[in-house]
């Protein structure tokens, strides 16, 4: 079944002539964008630190900058606690690198480990913080829905100080909260990643107590926002926008040891720059690779040593090669974990006839840090929720969803809430624990609730066209302009561009198994490079010599020291 076209509606004529300045495709873009003024036009393209807001707008910031600030003064002894992702590991690296600037050193950090004890704080975990003689835990990018946990801290006598940008739970934690998301806060961008809550945290703290260059820590961390903007899959608006635009321009220059090695190791440390999908698949699953497959590290602090943690940590150019290293060998085992899982869930898929609406499958043979990868792949091969779980030796199931509009996962498992042992999330993506008892009566439910919330029509992906484009359009202004359009990701995603009528010239399979096609196309005099990954026997149908329309991304490639300018194919329908 082809993919559904659908062209967004054109911007009125008035906004076109109200703005020659600008091309008609760069005008469609930015009405599309909701930038129907020349002071939001202009704020989109430039953007400048000085658009950030202030820290002390956050409720409890001044607060909790304050407390932190008298515990330093007073060397009481503090944890940061943060997570086991790109975001987590961002933030505490943030918070840790300011205490070695000012010279503090009473603190220990805890990265947590996804396979022992799992996300966030809990009960265990405080008591051995107290055992390390702590007073004060800062968390980072958790805390937020973790009032027991919080009350046994009290009850030992911590006082715990919660950094975080999760949505709140009904009933918050009694401690100190910094979270834009609590009730009262007013803070005008409500989409900032922890990493950038911490970021907020050390410019209070050098407010606070006369850090003497503050200017040159307003720009430090950068780069490491950047990377858990985009690893959080957060929406690039706003301050999100700016902080990612500069960080991304810092990660070309970055002074950090080990993401200088990262870089090189993945085969991207020479490039002249840096996008999103760098960050996105590249960078970023490196990070997290290490949180998702389970290894055995040797004992550091209270916690495990986390290797990405230490990676960001590192000084020594040498040790920072070791840690990529290790860091590149487990995404490699995660890529073949989630391909085996992939291959084994599309070929009992293709046993069956088909998918059902809602895809459910499990194994105790999967790893459980695995499996929303291996959901989030088969969500978009087939355009439905899909559910994927780890079967345990103790009886229960752990597992993650991703879906597609109009199937909320958190709504959808609430109705059922009493065949989860756990569950919750997000509407498109979340986690859940099933007792294996229940898990063919859960999958019944989905099955019965995809039924009744997902029509036939609305698994058929749609392809979501911004403009069309002539070849005479694409010119050196053009591309000077569409590149301030960058960086590209939530809310502000690659633009789709229709070319109607091009003539295919040349079309090969390129690739290491030959899986890729490279075509060469032409209309009206202009010829272009086509790439399409992964799409031999998906395109069969196309031919040299064949007219087409073509559905496309604009990508501008480097290669030995030259930028090349290609189409990234979407689609592609013969002309009738």
């Amino acid at each position: 079944m082809e993919n559904i076209w659908k062209i967004k509606a054109q911007a009125p004529e008035e906004f076109f002539i109200q703005n020659k300045d600008y091309s008609r495709p760069i005008l469609q873009l930015l009405w599309n964008r909701g930038l129907k003024d020349g002071e939001a036009i202009e704020r989109f393209l430039q953007p400048t630190l000085a658009d950030l807001f202030s820290p002390d707008l956050m409720l409890n910031m001044t607060k909790g900058a304050k407390r932190i600030s008298q515990g330093i003064k007073n060397n009481e002894r503090m944890a940061i606690f943060g997570d086991y992702d790109t975001d987590g590991i961002c933030s505490s690296a943030i918070v840790v690198k300011f205490f070695q600037k000012i010279g503090f050193d009473n603190f220990d950090v805890f990265i947590p480990n996804r396979f022992k004890g799992g996300y966030g704080l809990t009960e265990e975990k405080v008591r051995e913080i107290h055992q390390d003689g702590v007073k004060i835990i800062i968390t980072v990018d958790c805390g937020i829905t973790d009032a027991v946990e919080v009350r046994a801290a009290k009850d030992l006598g911590m006082e715990v100080l919660i950094f975080d940008h999760h949505l709140p739970p009904a009933v918050l934690p009694g401690a100190l909260i910094v979270d834009v998301h609590q009730p009262g806060d007013s803070y005008p961008f409500k989409y900032l990643v922890a990493t950038a809550v911490a970021y907020k945290l050390v410019q209070a703290l050098a407010q606070e107590i006369n850090f003497p260059f503050q200017d040159n820590l307003a720009k430090e961390f950068l780069d490491f926002i950047a990377i858990a903007t985009i690893a959080d899959v957060a929406p690039l608006l706003g301050e999100n926008r700016t902080l990612v635009k500069f960080g991304l321009e810092q990660l070309k220059r970055t002074s950090n040891p080990g993401l200088r090695a990262l870089l090189d190791v993945a085969g991207i440390g020479d490039r002249k720059n840096y996008t999103s999908y760098h960050v996105g698949f590249v960078i970023a699953p490196r990070l997290n690779a290490v949180g998702r497959v389970e290894h055995t590290t040797p004992s550091g602090r209270i916690e495990d040593t986390d290797y990405s943690f230490e990676l960001l940590m590192t000084e020594n150019d040498n040790e920072a090669k070791v840690w990529a290293k290790k860091i590149d060998d487990f995404n490699k085992n995660r890529q073949r974990q989630v391909e085996e899982i992939y291959n084994s869930v599309s070929e009992s898929i293709r046993q069956q006839g088909g998918p059902e609406k809602v895809i459910f499958f499990g194994d105790s043979k999967w790893s459980k840090g695995i499996v929303g990868v291996v959901a989030g792949k088969l969500k978009d091969k087939w355009h439905r929720p899909a559910f994927i779980y780890s079967q345990t030796e103790e009886g229960i199931s752990l597992g993650s969803a991703r879906s597609v509009a109009g199937f909320n996962l958190v709504e959808v498992m609430a109705k059922a809430s009493q065949l989860f042992v756990e569950c919750g999330g997000h509407s498109e993506a979340a986690g859940f624990t099933l007792k294996n008892e229940n898990l063919e009566k859960c999958h019944q439910f989905l099955e019965e609730q995809g039924e009744l919330l997902l029509k036939d029509e609305g698994l058929v992906p749609m392809v979501e066209i911004e403009s069309v484009l002539e070849p005479e359009e694409i010119t050196d202004k053009f591309w000077d302009i569409f590149r301030q359009f960058e960086p590209f990701g939530k809310a502000n995603p690659d633009p789709v561009f229709l070319m109607t009528g091009v003539l295919i010239d040349k079309m090969r399979p390129v690739g290491k198994n030959g899986n890729h096609l490279k075509l060469t196309v032409t209309k009206n005099r202009r010829s272009f490079n086509v790439i399409s990954f992964n799409s031999v026997e998906k395109l069969s149908h196309l031919n040299e010599g064949l007219q087409v329309d073509l559905v496309f991304i604009l990508r501008e490639n480097e290669w030995q020291g030259r930028n090349y300018l290609d189409f990234e194919l979407v689609d592609a329908h013969p002309v009738k």
